[in-house]
Order: structure tokens, then sequence, then C-alpha cells
């Protein structure tokens, strides 16, 4: 993986519909999937220092981006680590509310990466929040923000949560080491509803393969885990 000394190992986790959404036209929460899958992204969560998840989803989900189970935080604790991992946003336009939950109610450190696109006084109260990390340009360079995780945070694995434009900007740098999914048997249909890598018809700019690593049936979902 090009850069991988220089960056977190990634893990992406996504829930899919059998139609392959990842959310519904209008980018609702939806909650499709079961309490088993809850649980699985609770220990996804928990295998990261850090979690990673673009503005408008941390919006839209109302994420805290927390760990809620107590033994999973404890197993954190017994094996050395904080808690709970690190929480990491990236807004390219700037557009954060200091009002989202994962601003509020405690938890561990926020990190947020933006551009000069961000409004001075927004910047000044993210920065009372968070860790305010500005590029010089109107796009986040995910490469230095990946390299600034692992060199100032120490942070060796990083669960990203979406959404699906973050994900296709991480595959595009050759950033994903792993890919963790679960089918779901619903089928939401819509043109513009969100697939894994954003509204169909944006095409990649290479066809990326990725390997099954496991596969095992719950109920009526499906988990599966490939590798890069």
């Amino acid at each position: 993986m090009r850069g991988r000394s220089k960056r977190p190992r990634v893990i992406a986790n996504f829930a899919l519909t059998a139609d392959g959404k990842v959310s519904t036209y209008k980018f609702n929460p939806t909650g499709f999937t079961s309490e088993a899958d809850k649980r699985r992204l609770q220990e996804i969560r928990s295998l990261g220092d850090a979690l990673l998840a673009g503005a408008r989803t941390v919006s839209t989900d109302q994420m805290s981006m927390r760990i809620s189970p107590i033994d999973l935080r404890e197993r954190r604790e017994l094996e050395g680590r904080s808690s709970e991992p690190f929480r990491a946003i990236v807004s390219n336009s700037g557009a954060m509310d200091p009002g989202w939950k994962v601003f509020q109610g405690g938890g561990t450190q926020v990190i947020a990466f933006s551009t000069r696109r961000m409004r001075s006084r927004l910047r000044a109260a993210i920065s009372r929040l968070a860790d305010l990390w500005i590029f010089d340009s109107t796009k986040v360079d995910l490469a230095a923000a990946l390299y600034i995780l692992r060199r100032d945070y120490q942070v060796r694995t990083l669960v990203c949560e979406g959404g699906p434009r973050l994900f296709r900007e991480l595959l595009e740098i050759e950033a994903i080491d792993e890919l963790r999914l679960t089918w779901t048997p619903l089928i939401f249909g819509g043109a513009k509803a969100p697939t894994l890598i954003g509204v169909p018809g944006q095409w990649l700019r290479q066809t990326i393969r990725c390997r099954l690593k496991e596969i095992k049936i719950h109920g009526r979902e499906c988990f599966l885990t490939y590798t890069f």
C-alpha cells in the first residue's frame, strides 16, 4: 500500500441494502440494520486508535462517535489503550456545527480537518472544541491528514465510517486496507440514493480489486470482510 509506513492502517465500515445503497436519496439516517450489526459496529470501532467521518455524515447521522458498551471500553483499557478512540472529522467546506453531538458530552479528543474555506468565526468556535487543522487549499489533503494522525496522535489503526465521498477519496489515494460490510435484506431503490462510493454514475479512475477474507451469516444479514 502506498505510503503505509507514514499513515495508519485504515478499516472502512459500511452497511448496505441488497441493491447496494448506504442511505436513501435524501441521505437520511435509516437505522436499517439489526441489533447484532449495531453491536458489530461498536466492536469495529473498538479496533481503532481513532475514528474518521466526513462532516456531512456526522451531521446527518447525529454521530457522537463514541463506544457505548462498557465491556468494550474496559477491554481497551486492559490492553493499555484509552477507553475510546480519538474522533476525527473532515470537511472541505468548513461547514461544522459546534452544537453537533460529537462536540458535546465528553468523550475523547476531537480532531477536525478543514480548509481555508472555513469562516474565521467558526474556526474560533471549533478550535475551542477540537484540535483544528486548516489546509491552505479548498480541499483537505487526505494523505497529509492521515500522516498527521500517525505522527501527532500515534494513530496506528483508523476506522472510517463514511460517508461514501470520503471512502471514495481514500480509495483513490490507495489508503484503504480493509473493508467491513453488512449486507441487509432490504431494497431502497432510487437513482440518486448513494452507493458505497457515492451517487451512481460517478466512475472511479480505475478498477479497484479486493479479496474476500471472511463471511459470516447472522440471522438475515451477511457480514463480510475484504482486504486490499
